[in-house]
């Protein structure tokens, strides 16, 4: 064989090796790794949504915003909500009141939140739970609980919900 087939034949063997080995890789493409900021930026997220839906910000639109825009809202028996709109209304809609009594009369907080990087972005697990808040800051009541589990996307405007799903809800939500 020629020198010039024996390299033509070697290149073109590690051209296929190269190949094969890049899609091998590809197939057990592992979920990007997570910085210091995404995170931070996540459980911002969560502090938001909190802060959107006890306050009815901006009529509900903060809370919306805080939604991918194919986001997903599902809770009780999956009952969805999608589009902002209907997620503006969860949040409070055009129509909403400032809080009963006080501006801390109801209060979700989040706790116990596990992010994890995921291949579309970050999934999170979380529990929440809704008080109710007195005038003088008070504790009055605890009204419920449940746990929300979270996929979230990097969008052009940051972290956004991809879906919050409540579930295992107890108490009077």
């Amino acid at each position: 064989m020629s020198n010039r087939k024996l390299v033509t034949v070697i290149a073109l063997a590690i051209g296929v090796i190269s190949v094969v080995a890049l899609q091998a890789r590809l197939k057990g493409a592992r979920a990007p790794v997570l910085t210091a900021l995404d995170y931070a930026e996540i459980q911002q997220l969560n502090a938001h949504y909190a802060h959107a839906l006890d306050t009815c910000a901006g009529k509900g639109n903060e809370f919306a915003d805080l939604f991918a825009p194919d986001g997903v809202y599902i809770y009780g028996d999956g009952h969805k909500v999608q589009g902002r709109e209907t997620l503006a209304a969860i949040g409070g809609g055009p129509d909403c009141a400032p809080p009963r009594d006080s501006p801390l009369h109801i209060r979700h907080i989040f706790a116990n939140t596990t992010i994890r990087p995921s291949p579309d972005g970050a999934v999170a697990n979380s529990d929440f739970w809704v008080l109710s808040i007195d005038e003088n800051g008070k504790i009055e009541q605890l009204l419920g609980g449940a746990e929300a589990d979270d996929v979230y996307t990097k969008t052009p405007a940051g972290w956004r919900l991809k879906s919050r799903g409540i579930s295992q809800i107890f108490g009077h939500l």
